[in-house]
């Protein structure tokens, strides 16, 4: 039974590169699928996604002036930069990034990492790059 667009998952919608959703001009690295958006099933809160990173991949270190953002680890220990930490994330870890903060992703292990994010925002939002 489906819901339309109310209920979504990552197979049905599979995943974009992620610097096809980061402001042009900036290398980014890793997977993203939506799930809940303006776009997606016109949600006006709140933008939740699934993302995933291959061995090695960068999620580039960066802000935003106005936006709140959150993180939590489904599977794989990736390393979490939040302002001047360096984390070891573990699964079930769960990270609040408010406005302002710099933050980023590295996967610098063998493993694929899951995780779901979300901002408190929906369409185009600020994106800082910070390196």
């Amino acid at each position: 039974m489906t819901a339309g667009p109310l209920v979504q998952n990552i197979e049905d919608l599979g995943f974009v590169e992620l610097d096809q959703m980061t402001p042009s001009g900036i290398r980014d690295e890793g997977l993203i699928c939506q799930l809940i958006s303006d776009k997606v099933n016109g949600s006006k809160e709140f933008t939740v996604s699934w993302g995933r990173m291959l061995s090695g991949q960068h999620h580039v270190k960066h802000h935003h002036e106005t936006v709140a953002e959150f993180y939590v680890i489904v599977a794989g220990t990736p390393i979490i930069h939040l302002g001047d930490d360096d984390i070891r994330a573990r699964p079930g870890d769960a990270f609040y990034i408010p406005p302002t903060t710099v933050h980023g992703i590295t996967n610098d292990t063998d493993e694929v990492v899951d995780l779901v994010a979300g901002v408190n925002s929906v369409g185009q939002w600020d994106f800082i790059a910070d390196e």
